[in-house]
């Protein structure tokens, strides 16, 4: 057994002792924070359906609690309905988007300082439920999701928010791109790609994929209002960062890369650049018979 598996066994067993002892001392306030901190545990276990049962109870005693009246630290709140509704997003799309309004609806006041959660780990859950979101098509309801992240770290300089910046401009623009304000879209981008070109300059970019995105999403944007000379920059560059990631072994699928040599050789032959057109043609042949060959392979040339 490995030590992350023995540590979440013994933290399991632990929480399962809390629990019992909790419920026979009817302490409610406690047994919220043991159901809390144990279903994330049985989470990290794979173990959803017990780990949903768990946040399920602690709904329902937030629930209690605001009957009575009680004021129930924001922290609580968020915690129990996003943690339910990452594992519910395997299921129920609409299970999902409900937790997730319930935890925005008091990101108002949810701060640094609040039960679980610091400034980066606020940040962190607001950029991946925007992400959920925005994956699923809630695009609007990833909104209240940037805005507190972007409040967050708009005006610090340290690597953590820088990156988490990029990140919330690149869902920012993807949202606006969905609801076709295009032109707001292309100023997120832009930021996003200026931003991440700094960090890279500096070796701070935690992730060039999210650069690579950027580019990526702002040339569909400058595709759309037909700003042909920017669009093929930013495929170039896009593809330049991919083509570094592919030689450094960081790029774990050439799909994208493929792509993006195709739609850049159409755009050549479009502006009548046969000899630009045929180099990106050739990447592309040569990508899509080296996954033909690596699939051959794998599969015993079946």
């Amino acid at each position: 057994m490995r030590p992350s598996e023995a540590h979440l066994e013994k933290a399991l067993e632990e929480f399962n002792d809390k629990v019992d002892r909790l419920e026979r001392d009817g302490d409610i306030h406690g047994l919220l924070d043991a159901y809390i901190n144990r279903g994330c545990v049985l989470s990290m276990m794979d173990s959803v359906v017990s780990a949903i049962d768990d946040f399920n109870e602690a709904a329902e005693i937030i629930s209690e609690l605001q009957r009575k009246g009680e004021n129930v630290d924001p922290g609580y709140i968020v915690k129990t309905y996003v943690s339910r509704g990452e594992l519910q997003s395997e299921g129920t799309m609409k299970d999902m988007l409900d937790d997730y309004r319930v935890a925005a609806s008091v990101l108002k006041d949810l701060k640094e300082g609040s039960k679980y959660y610091d400034r980066e780990g606020i940040v962190t859950m607001c950029v991946n439920c925007a992400g959920d979101l925005i994956e699923f098509d809630f695009t609007e309801d990833s909104e209240p999701f940037t805005k507190k992240g972007l409040e967050l770290v708009v005006g610090r300089n340290d690597k953590f928010s820088r990156n988490a910046y990029v990140k919330l401009n690149n869902l920012s623009g993807q949202a606006c791109m969905d609801d076709e304000n295009n032109k707001a879209a292309l100023k997120y981008f832009d930021e996003a790609v200026r931003v991440a070109r700094e960090l890279e300059s500096k070796g701070d970019l935690e992730d060039q994929m999210d650069l690579v995105y950027a580019y990526v999403s702002r040339g569909d944007v400058e595709e759309f209002l037909k700003m042909d000379d920017r669009l093929l920059e930013d495929r170039e560059a896009a593809i330049a960062l991919l083509e570094d990631m592919k030689y450094k072994g960081a790029l774990d699928d050439d799909e994208l890369l493929s792509n993006l040599h195709g739609e850049t050789a159409q755009l050549y032959m479009k502006a009548g650049r046969i000899k630009d057109a045929e180099k990106h043609l050739l990447k592309q042949v040569s990508y899509n018979l080296s996954g033909s060959t690596e699939y051959l392979n794998e599969n015993g040339g079946q």
